[in-house]
C-alpha cells in the first residue's frame, strides 16, 4: 500500500490527509471519545479577531515559546487567526517524587510513547508517503517514523520526529517545576504539499500537591482568507481532540504502567 502511496501527487496525499479519520470505523471513534471525555479535560477555541471582535485565547493558557511573535498579540488589530487545542489528564503520583531532576526524564518517556503511537497512525503512513527527496535523504527522511528511532530520541532542540515535526524548545515554558517540549511543523525541503502552520505542545506541570498532570496541546495559525484549519472544522475538531486524547493515554501507560481499557 504505501508504495503505491508514494507515487500519488501531492494533492492526492493532501485530500487523504482530510478524508483518512473515514477510515477508522465510526463506532469506535465514538467509544473512544466516551473514553476520552470521562478521564481528560479538553479545551478548545479560536481566536478570529475578524469574525468575532472580543475572541482571544484564554488568559491561563500558556503560549507555545514557538509560536511566532507576530500571531501571539492579542490585539484588535490581529490578521493571524490561532486555533488550540488543549487535552490535560488526570492528575498523576509518580514514584519516585518528580523533582526537577526526574520529570525531564518521565516527559521524554511521555513523548517517545505519544509519537511512536502517532507513527502507526493513517495520517502518519500518508506522511511517510508524502516524504519527498531520494536515495539516502529521503530514506533518511523516513526513518525519523520508525519505532526504534523514536524511542531512542532524546527530544532536544532540532531533533526531527515523524519526518513533518522539528524540536524547537524544551524546558519549563516559563513555570518552574513544569517541563514540556514544543514541537514546530517543518515541512522538510520539497515538500509540495499544503501549507500548515502548527506547533504542538507535550509535557507535565507539577500541582502543589506534588502529582502531575501530563499534557497535549496544538497550536495552528493561518492568516485571514487563508482556508480554514483542521481546528476550526466541527468534525476536524472533535477528530483531532479524540486522536490527541488516545495520545496521552498512550503516553500515561509509558509513564505509570497502567493500562486502562481503550
Amino acid at each position: 500500500m504505501l508504495t503505491k502511496l508514494t507515487s500519488l501527487p501531492s494533492s492526492k496525499i493532501a485530500i487523504g490527509l482530510v478524508i483518512i479519520p473515514l477510515a477508522i470505523p465510526i463506532t469506535y471513534l465514538v467509544y473512544l471519545d466516551r473514553v476520552v471525555s470521562s478521564r481528560f479535560k479538553t479545551v478548545t477555541g479560536v481566536r478570529d479577531k475578524k469574525k468575532d471582535p472580543s475572541s482571544s485565547t484564554p488568559s491561563d493558557l500558556t503560549k507555545p515559546i514557538g509560536l511566532p511573535e507576530e500571531v501571539r498579540s492579542e490585539g484588535p488589530d490581529q490578521s493571524w487567526v490561532l486555533a488550540y487545542e488543549r487535552v490535560v489528564s488526570e492528575p498523576q503520583a509518580l514514584a519516585p517524587s518528580p523533582d526537577e531532576e526526574d520529570l525531564p526524564a518521565f516527559v521524554t518517556n511521555y513523548v517517545r510513547a505519544t509519537m511512536t503511537a502517532f507513527s502507526w497512525t493513517p495520517q502518519a503512513f500518508l506522511l511517510r508517503a508524502s516524504v519527498p527527496g531520494t536515495g539516502d535523504d529521503r530514506a533518511a527522511l523516513r526513518r525519523t517514523f520508525d519505532t526504534p528511532f523514536i524511542q531512542g530520541l532524546g527530544f532536544r532542540v532540532g531533533d526531527r520526529i515523524n519526518g513533518f515535526w522539528k524540536v524547537v524548545y524544551r524546558g519549563d515554558g516559563g513555570v518552574k517545576g513544569n517541563e514540556r517540549i514544543e514541537m514546530a511543523l517543518d515541512a522538510p525541503v520539497g515538500y509540495r504539499g499544503p501549507l500548515v502552520r502548527g506547533v504542538v505542545v507535550a509535557g507535565a506541570e507539577v500541582g502543589a500537591d506534588g502529582r502531575v498532570v501530563f499534557v497535549n496541546e496544538t497550536w495552528m495559525w493561518r492568516q485571514q482568507g487563508e482556508a480554514p484549519m483542521l481546528l476550526e472544522r466541527g468534525f476536524g475538531r472533535w477528530f483531532h481532540a479524540v486522536l490527541a486524547g488516545w495520545l496521552v493515554m498512550k503516553g500515561l501507560v509509558a509513564v505509570t504502567g497502567k493500562r486502562k481499557s481503550e
